[in-house]
């Protein structure tokens, strides 16, 4: 039975909230990468280029702090902008405070210290600024130089981001572009100006110091490139000079170390984004450009004498930005690290670790980078669902801890460098309590998890396989692995052994599922049945098909594994025939698209599992659902999230503890949830109320009610209020009457007493429907005094016993006080709240007063003796004012050693195995008992108590509760839900005595139930989202014991028997025979017998009574005599063979027993026997002498 059956059955109308994000990358489609020192504590912070407003194309740069060790600070936006494609981004300290600003262009933004910057403007008042922002002049701020009309000008910095025009370079002459680098060149210690681009100043210029440089020296064949770089090319400890858009292409000119050049060779590449050392072996290395590919790639140098490109990084991704870099110290150790980015959510830098070395990549910034694969499991143990994601671009999995209302923290990687890892499913193969993760990358095929996720360790498979599908192939207890041609079998620790199986070799997705219903756990592998017999030997069924995305579940509801395949614009059910066989419907069309994910879920609660899907057309990405019928068939598509950006893998399950599962969905740079609104679109909401001042209006100074029962013509949902006195019914669109059943010793205040409300897609709930009571008399003195313990009695353990005071009448009891008696080997342990005082075995709690529906609770721990031994408790209230003053209620215990802490009673228990009560008993009273045994806090836990058809829903009335009940409710299938929300409930090893908890409710039978009814109850007991706990189930019959007599047959020879029973107790003249409790009995004397007669139902029933007379008697006492006439009208003659004296007693016994007449002997040997009063019948004449029987012999009246 689902676990939100009773919720709705008729919200039709019902959908999933606004998307939220419980993740999402620090950057959107990282473009380009810089890196500077942006809060000028010596350190490069890297920045990065991020879209904002969709494709809109807005930049925002963000920075992240370097702290020194690797490391670095969340997040920090920078700038919020449009910024075009080719602009030139730098940062540079303008304004010599200490930290970088930010250089767009011409045009600079200060930086307050913070990251956060505001625009200045343009630097440059005359020309275009060449953007070299070096120190020029030695000065020890920021200058540049400026392209003028017919030349070169250094651009001077006043050391506050203003600029002025210096000196102008070279010779005057037409100037259209200007490139220019800074180095030195001739070896003497300062950096020397190279001039570049289509100019006439094209050359170098030596420093002469304090902003002085010397006249323009030509450096040959440098004719009019468009950009020169200055750079070691053949690692000789100089700065060589590279030109690109040489006639030649791209040239280096060797340097004598002097500032003498000469050509050195052609470099097979154009101007690159990155010039610089990059893997540490002393010559400078280029970057190159990915194209639409997002691979990390570098033209590596070898001394100038070749140059071979390297790939850093493969990225398997197409994106029309490509890769971008930059360089920068990341690490402080002196060499330039690069930094990369790509469209493909991926920015990081990779480590120059010298030597010609470059590192795998690293993270300053949380991306998903193409999420893949999403599961849920509570990582931490905390109770809630973490979240865990594979990320196919970025090479990891990671993990996200959910704060328990869904919100999460930050980005936790298991495992990275994993090149296309695309799973991410989680489960505990070791049995630790751990989840643990399996991946499809062999090298982390399994991650356990060590410590609630602050710690893993990369596990393989013995044959460096991995996991396809994680099932109890072997139907052992643990979960085994499905590889490609072999499965791998757990020993329950997490120990595998490769068991090789040809049929395991097809490919496509695994699913699992017992597809021909022998019990045994099959798989669905891309679309072929392949058959276990649970033992680790496989049957692949002909005929399989080539499944796109596939969900196994019952599409059909008759209880066998179907198939949902969702292909290119269609939803198609397989339908199992119960072994196997499969036939097939389309059951919707689709919207173009590119299928993504199909999962199977009831989001409705009708039981039945509806299709919720994602598809990708272009930069169209879209999620759906569709309802499940109930006959197989589906709705038509309803759109969940029209913007849901390349939905890879969904999950449904509950993230923020509301016990309603929630969808959530990995993106390509983000997890999103959305919370379910099919148990809360159309909702009647209140309170019932004490209204004390009868005005009907819900005051403050009013008192709310529990456990009321609120009905609507809504629906056939059956709806109490809750501990606090609120109700909330599930409705539909349309307009309903509300009322509320009270007892009859109350009244409501409310006129009419119906409300009613009206609801629409617009205002789909309904609130402060509240109904007033006040007491209709005040002379019903009801109170309920309960006693509940937290399971079974166990020898030796600490046991939680609940009292609960519950005034359920009119009157207010006052001055009263609760006596507790507790005897017997028990050791009281704490009492909560502490008793008034107590006196020997007694305690008492005082009561001033006990207001109406107001109740006292008393909590008391115990601790029973050994194993048979027992105990008792007696609770007694007094109230001064009553006069009926005491109400007991009485409980005693055996302890036992062995028992289930979840369990159902029912009260009272019955007579013998059919649990026999009273056809007209008034009120069956049940308890079902629950424990957390698990391995964490539960914070909700919710009863599914499926009630028998024979017992009025209506009548339903809450006793007590351990914890306060969040929602009561009785759905038209019979099962109640009772829910504990937010209860915190403990699991047994941190807190055994708070880890109980119980509801107490009694019911009616339906009234005229006939006679043999039997009335059975199961609860399931749900903690958080584990597996329910299906309790005992109880029995009573209902048994009408006015059905049930006893009687008696002569067997003869004195032989006696009853009516079958279950036992008997047999009587002679209406005393008890001793040890004659069979169902047969031989008489040894005469006298009239009746049987008691019990049924197997416990009804108890008194025969007729029966005469037995004994004609045999033994030869030396037989005393002979003849009766004449015998049948007799008026009187007849008894002839004896002896005389009777005396002595001799003749009795007249009738059929009932009873003697009618006494004669004594006359002293002759014949006697007349007179009618007299004696009716027509048989009767018995008894002869005796001294207490002895002698003869005995029947005459009959006529």
């Amino acid at each position: 039975m689902s676990l939100f059956l009773i919720l709705s059955t008729s919200l039709i109308f019902g959908q999933f909230g606004p998307v939220q994000i419980a993740f999402e990358s620090d950057v959107a489609y990282p473009s380009k990468t810089l890196a500077g020192d942006v809060d000028g504590d010596g350190l490069v912070d890297p920045i990065t280029y991020s879209l904002v407003g969709g494709y809109t194309y807005g930049t925002q740069l963000t920075w992240y702090r370097n702290l020194g060790t690797g490391a670095f600070a969340p997040k920090q936006v920078m700038f919020t902008g449009n910024i075009a494609n080719n602009a030139s981004v730098l940062i540079r300290d303008m304004d010599d405070d200490g930290d970088g600003d930010l250089v767009i262009d011409g045009s600079w933004y200060s930086n307050d210290g913070t990251g956060a910057v505001a625009l200045v403007g343009a630097f440059s008042p005359n020309g275009g600024a060449a953007l070299l922002l070096e120190d020029l002049d030695g000065d020890g701020d920021i200058d540049d130089l400026v392209r003028t009309a017919n030349g070169v000008t250094i651009l001077l910095n006043n050391g506050f981001g203003t600029f002025s025009e210096g000196a102008a370079l070279g010779p005057t002459g037409t100037n259209t572009t200007l490139s220019a680098s800074y180095a030195d060149v001739n070896g003497d210690g300062l950096a020397d100006l190279i001039i570049g681009g289509d100019n006439a100043q094209v050359g170098w210029y030596a420093n002469l110091g304090s902003g002085t440089y010397g006249p323009q020296q030509v450096i040959i064949d440098l004719v009019s490139p468009t950009k020169t770089f200055c750079g070691d090319v053949d690692g000789d400890g100089d700065a060589d000079v590279i030109g690109f858009g040489l006639p030649g292409g791209t040239v280096w000119f060797a340097n004598n170390g002097l500032g003498a050049f000469s050509i050195g060779d052609t470099i097979p590449y154009g101007y690159p984004q990155v010039i610089a050392d990059v893997d540490g072996d002393g010559d400078v290395d280029f970057s190159v450009t990915s194209g639409t590919s997002c691979d990390v790639k570098i033209l590596l140098n070898d001394n100038g004498a070749s140059w071979t490109i390297v790939n850093v990084e493969m990225v398997s991704g197409y994106n029309l930005v490509g890769t971008s870099y930059s360089i920068g110290d990341l690490n402080g150790d002196g060499r330039m690290d690069l930094l990369a980015s790509s469209g493909m959510d991926i920015a990081g830098w990779f480590e120059n670790l010298g030597n010609g070395t470059i590192g795998a990549r690293k993270r300053f910034c949380q991306t998903m980078a193409g999420g893949y694969d999403l599961s849920g499991a509570d990582i931490d143990l905390d109770g809630d669902l973490d979240l865990v994601t594979a990320s196919y671009y970025g090479d990891w999995v990671s993990w996200y801890a959910n704060n328990g209302d869904g919100t999460f923290g930050r980005q936790q990687i298991v495992v990275e460098d994993r090149d296309k890892v695309s799973v991410s499913r989680t489960a505990d193969l070791n049995y630790d309590g751990l989840p643990d993760i399996i991946t499809n990358v062999a090298s982390c095929a399994i991650i356990w998890n060590n410590n609630g996720g602050s710690s893993w360790t990369v596990g393989t498979l013995p044959d460096l396989g991995s996991s396809r599908c994680e099932v109890d192939l072997d139907a052992d207890g643990d979960l085994d692995l499905i590889g490609t041609g072999s499965w791998y079998e757990n020993n329950g620790s997490g120990d595998f052994t490769v068991h090789a199986a040809i049929e395991l070799a097809l490919t496509g997705d695994v699913k699992a599922g017992d597809m021909n219903g022998d019990g045994a756990i099959d798989l669905v592998i891309g679309g072929t049945i392949v058959l276990s017999d649970g033992v680790g030997i496989f049957t692949t069924v002909p005929g399989g098909i080539s499944l796109d995305e596939f969900a196994l579940g019952d599409l059909d509801g008759d209880m066998d594994v179907d198939i949902l395949e969702y292909r290119y614009g269609y939803l198609v059910g397989y339908y199992n025939n119960g072994v196997g066989n499969m036939t097939s419907d389309t059951l919707s069309t689709t919207p173009p698209g590119m299928p993504r994910t199909l999962i199977l879920e009831d989001i409705n609660g009708d039981s039945y599992l509806d299709a919720i899907w994602a598809l990708s057309n272009g930069y169209t990405h879209q999620t759906y659902y569709n309802l499940n019928l109930g006959n197989g068939q589906l709705s038509g598509n309803s759109l969940i999230d029209p913007t849901a950006e390349s939905a890879a893998a969904m999950i449904y399950a509950d993230l923020n503890n509301d016990a309603v599962p929630d969808l959530v969905t990995v993106r390509f740079r983000s997890i999103s949830w959305q919370q379910n609104h099919f148990y809360d679109a159309y909702r009647l909401r209140g309170s019932v109320f004490l209204d004390f001042d009868v005005d009907a209006m819900l005051d403050p100074t009013d008192q709310k009610v529990p456990y009321q029962l609120v009905k609507t013509d809504a629906n056939n949902i059956l709806v109490w209020t809750n501990s606090f006195g609120d109700y909330d019914l599930p409705a539909d669109t349309g307009t309903w009457n509300v009322w509320t059943t009270h007892p009859p010793i109350y009244a409501v205040t409310n006129n009419p007493d119906t409300l009613s409300a009206t609801l629409t897609n617009a205002l789909p709930i309904a609130a402060d429907l509240d109904f007033g009571l006040a007491p209709s008399a005040t002379a019903d003195t009801s109170i309920d005094l309960s006693i509940t313990t937290g399971g079974a009695w166990s020898c030796n353990r600490e046991v939680g016993i609940w009292l609960d005071l519950r005034n359920t009448g009119t009157f207010i009891p006052q001055n009263g006080y609760i006596d507790v008696e507790i005897l017997g080997t028990i050791t009281v342990d704490d009492l909560y709240p502490a008793p008034d005082s107590t006196s020997g075995d007694h305690y008492y709690w005082n009561i001033d007063s006990l207001g109406w529906f107001q109740h006292f609770a008393i909590g008391i721990a115990v601790t029973l003796g050994p194993i048979g031994s027992s105990s008792s408790l007696t609770a007694t209230f007094n109230a001064g004012n009553m006069t009926t003053p005491v109400f007991t209620n009485t409980g005693g215990f055996i302890g036992t050693c062995a028992y289930d802490p979840n369990d159902k009673l029912v009260t009272p228990q019955g007579y013998g195995p059919a649990g026999a009560v009273p056809v007209d008993i008034d009120w069956l009273e049940y308890t079902i008992r629950f424990q957390n045994t698990g391995t964490d806090t539960a914070f909700t836990v919710v009863l599914l108590d499926s009630l028998d058809l024979d017992v009025d829903p209506n009548s339903l009335d809450i006793i007590s509760a351990s914890h306060s009940l969040t929602h009561i409710q009785v759905d038209a299938d019979h099962v109640a839900q009772f829910r504990f929300q937010q209860i915190l409930l403990p699991d047994s090893n941190v807190n055994e005595l708070a880890s109980h908890g119980y509801i107490k409710y009694r019911i009616k039978p339906n009234e005229g139930s006939p006679h043999l009814t039997e009335i059975t109850n199961t609860a399931a007991i749900y903690f958080d989202l584990n597996e329910p706990v299906i309790t005992n189930t109880t029995l009573n019959t209902l048994v009408d014991c006015n059905l049930f007599t006893a009687s008696v047959t002569d067997l003869g020879g004195s032989v006696l028997e009853a009516n079958a029973s279950e036992s008997y107790q047999w009587f002679m003249n209406g005393a008890i025979v001793t040890d004659a409790t069979e169902q047969q009995f031989t008489a040894t004397e005469k006298g009239m017998y009746t049987v008691q007669a019990t049924s197997e139902y416990g009804c108890v029933a008194v025969s007729d009574p029966y005469q037995v007379i004994i004609t045999h008697i033994t030869d030396h006492d037989q005393l002979g005599v003849t009766v004449t006439p015998n049948p007799f009208n008026t009187r007849t003659r008894l002839d004896f063979n002896e005389v009777l004296t005396k002595d001799h007693m003749i009795e007249v016994i009738d059929v009932s027993g009873r003697t009618l007449r006494t004669l004594q002997g006359n002293g002759t040997s014949a006697l007349i026997l007179e009618r007299g009063e004696l009716s027509v019948g048989l009767y018995m004449v008894r002869i005796s002498k001294a207490e002895k029987l002698l003869s005995a012999v029947s005459v009959a009246v006529e």
